[in-house]
């Protein structure tokens, strides 16, 4: 099948089709989008409970709450729970007879898309007292968990996409005829494919066995030493991990029956050709548990989530693997023939493969645009070139694209029948699908709202009357920040008589409230703070001043704030 104009035409219109008619939905990280008492509250009396309530449901293990009081005393009861009417309320009781003073709140939790987050925020009872004792030991703001854990699970999320694509791609290349029929008497025979889908088979096992252990030390925040088998239970029997890591092994049991089934030669034609379609169906229902976790599952529209995340997978999968397929079983076979005639077993190959191809590369690239717009928070743009999941997406785009002007360059040389055997080039396409898999896996880990760290902020403003407002923010990340407000007047000179500064600090992403902080006057000029911010993410910032001849100046900042 030649890739012509009619073919690119199609596929345009497949990628608006989907862009335009499709809902959208949202997949990041969940995060509390109403505390009772929330953050910096002022409450006259003490409350009987706290209440944060989450954007999206949370899983019903590893979370807690835990209650400061200013002696450095546990203030809470130790009765916490997730609400069972509304999965994504996480409560507890106060214990009673609390006094006036600041009280430190630190909380951890597993959203529904299995990440888990944390948080730590302070509120007043009648008069604040400063910090609580032991509060900068206490997770500071609202993110993401995990450390080295959640990289090594990428490691293992990558073999198994890795695997899975290889047999998915060998069983295609025997099953749909894309290996030449006539160089084996049957599609068991194609030299290379027995061992190719047992190395592939036994990786993913692996693979999927140790990530059990390593997800559950993820969600749960312990220590590796702190790991236990309570725990691993608790992980089987309370999360959605547990539930498709026991599906996962289900499918990885039935698949060695099949692949063994296949390639039986007591065993009529007939059952070993339906036995290794039935390890097809088997591994696409592998790659489906995968589509069953991550972002897709805190979607709204979760249906039509994991559908978009399920097809994307396969059509990357179905590339990828074919590709090595080719790439280990063609010159085997080709290696049977005289020189002149050995290119056309290639070529032959590639052409039936383009066939395929062309729906896959729709598909992949629908998917993953449709993907792209949803799940990064508007504006998108700015999301695509400011957070750590912006940048990995954005390196994944640049790779498939060069994927897909090799697959061109192949597809045009298999028209002209040129050479006698594989381009370099081909191996370089599959060397580049290999990163975009393991790409893909980052993602899996990543928050789409999660701000790339951007270091310490300043920021200059020249108000109406002239007037030079500079604001310094450092480290600016979530938990203790200094701020500091410098102040010059029209002429270049320090502002020194200033009466009061107050910044009022209100998150653009999400509805947390407003957020005030006020600096102490002071004749340097110099007017600093020290203060916690709660959340990554992109807060506005206005500044207000006072002087002692009751003129006000007032500007507005905006940072974006990220994880330390």
């Amino acid at each position: 099948m030649r890739w012509d104009k009619r073919h690119w035409a199609v596929m345009v219109s497949l990628l608006l089709m989907c862009c335009l008619v499709m809902p959208q939905w949202a997949s990041a990280h969940a995060y509390i989008v109403q505390a009772s008492p929330g953050e910096d509250d002022l409450v006259a009396t003490a409350p009987e409970r706290l209440t944060l309530e989450f954007n999206e449901s949370l899983q019903t293990a590893f979370y807690d709450i835990k209650i400061t009081a200013p002696d450095g005393t546990q203030a809470d009861d130790g009765n916490v729970q997730i609400d069972a009417e509304r999965p994504h309320v996480l409560e507890t009781g106060l214990r009673s007879g609390l006094g006036n003073g600041t009280y430190a709140v630190s909380w951890k939790a597993v959203s529904a898309d299995g990440h888990p987050i944390q948080g730590a925020y302070v509120f007043h009872i009648g008069e604040p007292s400063g910090a609580p004792a032991g509060l900068a030991d206490l997770t500071s703001g609202t993110g993401q968990t995990g450390g080295p854990i959640k990289w090594i699970l990428s490691l293992t999320d990558w073999i198994q996409y890795l695997a899975l694509s290889v047999i998915l791609g060998t069983l295609a290349f025997l099953l749909f005829r894309i290996a030449p029929s006539s160089m084996a008497r049957e599609p068991m025979e194609v030299p290379g494919s027995y061992k190719l889908l047992w190395i592939s088979y036994a990786a993913a096992s692996v693979a999927a066995i140790i990530s059990l252990p390593l997800n559950t030390i993820y969600e749960s925040g312990v220590a590796i030493h702190e790991f236990s088998w309570a725990l691993m239970g608790s992980a089987l029997k309370l999360t959605s991990f547990g539930l498709i890591w026991m599906a996962q092994m289900l499918i990885l049991m039935l698949l060695a029956v099949t692949i063994l089934s296949g390639y039986d030669r007591d065993r009529s034609l007939k059952i070993r050709i339906w036995s290794s379609y039935g390890s097809l169906i088997l591994v696409l229902g592998w790659l489906l548990t995968h589509a069953m976790t991550g972002h897709p599952a805190a979607a709204e529209q979760r249906g039509l989530a994991i559908t978009m995340d399920y097809i994307h997978l396969i059509a990357a999968a179905f590339w990828i693997g074919t590709l090595t397929a080719m790439a280990v079983c063609l010159p085997p076979l080709a290696d049977k023939l005289p020189p002149k005639v050995r290119g056309e077993v290639y070529w032959g190959a590639i052409r039936r493969f383009a066939a395929w191809g062309i729906g896959a590369v729709a598909a992949l690239v629908a998917t993953g645009i449709y993907s792209s717009l949803v799940i990064l928070p508007e504006p998108v743009l700015t999301s695509l070139f400011t957070t750590t999941y912006g940048y990995v997406l954005l390196a994944k785009i640049v790779l498939l694209l060069v994927m897909i002007a090799f697959a061109w360059r192949h597809a045009r040389t298999a028209r002209q029948g040129k050479g006698n055997r594989l381009a370099g080039s081909l191996k370089a396409e599959l060397a580049i699908g290999a990163v975009v898999l393991a790409l893909a896996a980052v993602l899996t880990h990543l928050s789409p709202g999660q701000p790339e760290a951007a270091g310490p902020f300043k920021e200059v403003q020249t108000t109406e009357d002239g007037s030079a407002i500079t604001l310094q923010v450092s480290p600016n990340v979530t938990g203790e920040n200094q701020f500091e407000v410098g102040v010059k007047a029209p002429d270049g000179s320090v502002v020194n008589d200033l009466e009061q500064i107050t910044l009022t600090l209100t998150h653009l992403d999400m509805d947390m409230g407003i957020y005030e902080i006020t600096i102490p006057k002071n004749d340097t000029g110099v007017y600093q703070a020290e203060e916690y911010i709660s959340m990554p993410g992109r807060w506005s910032i206005k500044v207000h001043l006072l002087t002692r001849s009751l003129d006000s100046l007032d500007t507005e900042f905006e940072i974006n704030t990220a994880n330390p």
